[in-house]
């Protein structure tokens, strides 16, 4: 199962997405029992988010932030503007020179 195994960076991941999830939900002085129900997830299933599970659905975890009214910061994860190693892997396997593609036809008349 993954959960046992799950590297411990992915681990400490969890927990503190969890912990950022609390940490919201008693700034808003919200229970955990109100914030599930409007999230329409189980009191356990809320708490398991909390505490950082990697047993949890995604779902949940987006649920209980959007119920919080944090969607948009959902936005900004992975955002591809934000991603350097990406931006810079796509950068060296493009073409140095532009190339006319086989059987392109000059229309410049």
């Amino acid at each position: 199962m993954f959960a046992a195994s799950a590297p411990a960076a992915v681990e400490e991941a969890a927990r503190t997405l969890g912990a950022r999830i609390r940490l919201a939900r008693l700034r808003r002085r919200v229970s955990l029992r109100d914030l599930a129900q409007r999230a329409g997830v189980n009191h356990k299933t809320a708490a398991a988010v909390e505490a950082g599970s990697l047993l949890t659905g995604l779902g949940a975890y987006f649920a209980l932030i959007w119920a919080l009214g944090l969607e948009r910061e959902l936005a900004q994860l992975l955002d591809p503007d934000h991603d350097e190693e990406g931006k810079q892997l796509e950068l060296a396997r493009t073409p140095k020179r532009a190339r006319a593609k086989k059987g392109a036809a000059d229309a410049d008349f």
